[in-house]
C-alpha cells in the first residue's frame, strides 16, 4: 500500500512539473482617453490584448491626476486574475506639462513593460523577451532634485478666433494665467481667465451686435492635517455681463474629510467638504430683489464618491449652497452629477452620465429682464428652476476577443 501511495505522489509531481506554462499573458488595457492602443499592440507584442475585460488574466487600470507642475501623475494598477490571482502591483509615472503624444506613449510602454514583468516570467513567452528590469528594479523610485523655483509653477497663454459669413461674424479672444504650488503638505492654485466675445448680425434691414465679457479669478489654499483630513480657503472674483455682475467676490473657509487615505485617490475616493462663505456683489442693473449691491453669508456642502475597479468605474457627486437669510431660507441651489461605466457581462458594457441642477438662488437676475435678442442669443442669464443633461449607451461585443493585429492601411 505504501508503494502505491509513493508511486501516485511521484506521478502527480512529475505531471505538475511537466505541465506547460501559459504561452502569453492575456491583457485588458483599461486606459480610456490618452492611450495609443495601436502603438501599444505593436510595442508590447509579448502579450495578447483582449477587448473584453472578463476574458483576461491581467487587467491594467490607468488613471490620471494633475500634478503640481501642471503635468500629470499617471497611475498604472496591474491586477492579476485566474492563474495570476494575487499577483498585483502599482506603478506611477510623472508626465511633464506640454508633453507630446509620442513622448507619452513611449513612457507608457516603458512603465507597462515593468509592470508586466511578474506575469511574463511565468509564461513561455519569457524566453523571447528581454526586459531590462530585474525584480528589484520594477518599482519606480522618485529622486528629489534641487528645485530653484521651490515648487512654484507659472503658465500663461492667449487665444482667439474669428469666423464669419455674409451677414454674420463672431470674434472671440481671451487670456489665461495660472500660478500653482503643490507639495505633500499644502496646495495653492490660482487661475485668471478672461473671455470676450463680439457677435454681429446683419440680415436685410435687421442688424444687431452682441457683446459678452467674463473675467474669473479663482484661488485655493489647502493644508493637509493628516492622511484623511484637510482644511483651506477658497476665493472667487468674477465680472460677467451674462450674470449681471460688475464684480463679485466670495471667500470660503472649508474643511474636507476623505474616508479613504488621499494616497489611494487613483483607486477610490469618498470625501465630504463643508464651508462657510461670505459674498460681496455689485450689480450692473438693479436686481429682481431691488438691489444694486449686497453682502450675504452662505454655507456650502460638496460630496464626491469615485471608484475605479476591474468591473468598471463609478463617479458620483452632490453639491449644495444655501444663502443664510433668516427671512428667507429657501434661497439655495443643489447639483447632482454622476458617471457610470460598468462591464455587466462578457462583451456587454453600459455607460451613463447625468447632471442635474436645481437653482433657487438666482439673486443676481436683473429686474428689467432681458431683451428678445439677449434671450435668443443667451447673452443674459434667465430665470430657470433647473438645468439637466444626460447621456447613456450600451454596447455588446462578440466574436474573437483577442485582437493583436494592427493594420493602418486607408
Amino acid at each position: 500500500m505504501k508503494k502505491i501511495i509513493v508511486t501516485l505522489l511521484t506521478c502527480l509531481s512529475l505531471f505538475t512539473y511537466s505541465s506547460p506554462k501559459l504561452d502569453k499573458p492575456s491583457v485588458y488595457l483599461d486606459c480610456g482617453y490618452g492611450c495609443d492602443l495601436d502603438y501599444m499592440k505593436k510595442e508590447l507584442s509579448f502579450v495578447d490584448f483582449y477587448i473584453d475585460p472578463n476574458s483576461v488574466n491581467v487587467h491594467i487600470i490607468v488613471s490620471s491626476e494633475v500634478s503640481g507642475n501642471g503635468g500629470s501623475q499617471i497611475t498604472f494598477r496591474f491586477i492579476g486574475r485566474d492563474v495570476f490571482d494575487g499577483v498585483s502591483n502599482s506603478l506611477t509615472l510623472m508626465v511633464p506639462p506640454n508633453s507630446t503624444l509620442d513622448y507619452k506613449r513611449k513612457e507608457y510602454v516603458k512603465i507597462i513593460q515593468k509592470g508586466l514583468y511578474p506575469y511574463v516570467i511565468q509564461t513561455t513567452e519569457s524566453k523571447n523577451v528581454q526586459i531590462n528590469d530585474t525584480k528589484e528594479d520594477t518599482s519606480v523610485v522618485l529622486v528629489e532634485e534641487e528645485d530653484k523655483w521651490n515648487n512654484w509653477v507659472f503658465r500663461m497663454g492667449a487665444n482667439g478666433y474669428v469666423i464669419g459669413e455674409e451677414g454674420y461674424s463672431n470674434k472671440n479672444y481671451g487670456g489665461r494665467l495660472t500660478v500653482n504650488r503643490i507639495t505633500k503638505k499644502s496646495k495653492f492654485t490660482s487661475s485668471f481667465n478672461l473671455s470676450n466675445s463680439i457677435t454681429e448680425y446683419d440680415y436685410d434691414d435687421y442688424s444687431f451686435t452682441s457683446k459678452r465679457k467674463t473675467l474669473n479669478i479663482n484661488s485655493t489654499y489647502v493644508l493637509s492635517l493628516n492622511k484623511k483630513l484637510s482644511t483651506g480657503l477658497k476665493s472667487n472674483f468674477i465680472q460677467s455681463t451674462y450674470s449681471n455682475l460688475d464684480y463679485g467676490l466670495t471667500l470660503s473657509p472649508c474643511i474636507e474629510y476623505n474616508f479613504y487615505p488621499y494616497s489611494e485617490s487613483s483607486e477610490h475616493r469618498f470625501s465630504v467638504l463643508y464651508g462657510i462663505s461670505t459674498t460681496f456683489n455689485d450689480y450692473t442693473d438693479t436686481t429682481v430683489y431691488l438691489k444694486t449691491n449686497e453682502v450675504y453669508p452662505s454655507q456650502l456642502l460638496d460630496i464626491q464618491y469615485n471608484n475605479y475597479q476591474t468591473w468598471g468605474s463609478v463617479e458620483l457627486g452632490v453639491s449644495g449652497k444655501q444663502i443664510i437669510d433668516l427671512d428667507d431660507m429657501k434661497k439655495y441651489n443643489v447639483g447632482l452629477w454622476g458617471s457610470v461605466d460598468v462591464n455587466i457581462a462578457k462583451g456587454l458594457s453600459l455607460n451613463m452620465y447625468y447632471s442635474l441642477d436645481f437653482d433657487r438662488a438666482q439673486i443676481e437676475l436683473p429686474g428689467g429682464g432681458a431683451t428678445y435678442e439677449e434671450t435668443i442669443l443667451r447673452q443674459r442669464e434667465l430665470e430657470s428652476g433647473y438645468y439637466f443633461y444626460t447621456s447613456f449607451g450600451i454596447s455588446y461585443t462578440f466574436g474573437s476577443m483577442k485582437n493583436n493585429v494592427v493594420n493602418p492601411r486607408f
